[in-house]
């Protein structure tokens, strides 16, 4: 039942030809294991085990993802996700205890009621969300390493906050339009000052191509009747891959991704199928599918030197934006 489970359509390509691909081999039974154990002893800590339980998950997903015949480790440990845990949890708490004794003051005057929702919404919007992609991000790759090699994240807060609040405010005035370039240019971002050792990674989407791709995706997906949103779903992945570079400090060659609509659609249909009939049991064998499908599709530049990557400084292991982003629940899985 694992491999019928599992089985996902191989991708098709020439003959003779070298090709690099990254490997995934989670098994949906033993991803099965963790996340019930995880809830168990979640729900007997009550609540207190969360970090531990999430740097169970990185561990396995991070161990199972395969390139160039060695896996990627994750370092982060429950006790630095407990740490930021504890210190995110006031932060957003007291945001909380502030927002609800001001509006309870203030519901009489429609006035200052407004003007008080302003206050709050621009303070979470321009003040947590920028913090936790940031330092999230940075705590993500500074803990995940590649033959003893660790990712290191070079970018600076203020920098990438200027950045972040100019397309935030361009999101806002277009009634949400300008997301796609938010998107793109923190994505941008945040790859551009991402190595592996002496690797680089960086992004070269355009915001322009990415709202096209969007909206296109949420018109079809609407008059098809979903149909259409497994290819928007590999639309918006061959975006992301395709785009994303790697350099040796010789030569920047892109990523690549041949997924097929076919393909998206196989897995998310027999996805929905599956959970539908063991009445969502079956959740940790259709994320393991989704995983492979997608990490499996990946391949990368052959003539990238990988053997002879240096080492570079910057440990990181401060997780607060890291629990910052999973409590505001932001997706920092490009």
């Amino acid at each position: 039942m694992e491999e019928i489970l599992n089985q996902n359509e191989s991708v098709e390509f020439a003959p003779n030809q070298e090709r690099k691909f990254i490997r995934f081999f989670g098994k949906g039974s033993s991803f099965f294991g963790i996340l019930i154990l995880n809830f168990i002893l979640t729900v007997v800590s009550l609540g207190l085990y969360y970090p531990w339980a999430k740097a169970k998950l990185r561990q396995y997903l991070w161990n199972e993802t395969e390139l160039e015949g060695s896996r990627f480790c994750f370092h982060g440990t429950g006790k630095e996700m407990f740490k930021g845990f504890i210190i995110s949890y006031f932060f957003i708490l007291l945001f909380y205890i502030g927002y609800f004794a001001s509006i309870s003051q203030t519901m009489e005057n429609p006035i200052v009621f407004f003007v008080v929702l302003i206050v709050f919404f621009v303070f979470l919007v321009f003040g947590f969300y920028p913090f936790a992609i940031f330092f999230g991000w940075k705590y993500r790759v500074s803990r995940t390493s590649w033959r003893g090699i660790f990712f290191h994240f070079t970018g600076d807060f203020k920098s990438f906050y200027k950045m972040y609040i100019k397309y935030l405010g361009i999101t806002i005035l277009s009634f949400g339009i300008g997301s796609s370039w938010l998107s793109t240019n923190t994505q941008k971002y945040l790859f551009s000052h991402t190595q592996l050792g002496s690797l680089k990674l960086d992004f070269h989407g355009d915001g322009g191509d990415l709202f096209i791709t969007r909206l296109g995706g949420f018109f079809l997906s609407y008059i098809t009747l979903g149909f259409y949103l497994p290819v928007f779903i590999k639309n918006l992945f061959h975006f992301r891959i395709n785009h994303t570079t790697i350099s040796d400090g010789k030569i920047q060659r892109a990523l690549k991704t041949e997924l097929t609509g076919k393909q998206s659609f196989n897995v998310l249909f027999v996805n929905f199928l599956l959970l539908i009939f063991s009445l969502g049991l079956a959740f940790p064998f259709t994320q393991i599918r989704s995983y492979r499908l997608l990490l499996n599709s990946i391949e990368i530049p052959s003539d990238i030197d990988y053997d002879h990557i240096d080492q570079q400084p910057g440990a990181y292991n401060k997780a607060t934006g890291d629990e910052m982003a999973d409590i505001l629940d932001i997706d920092l899985d490009f």
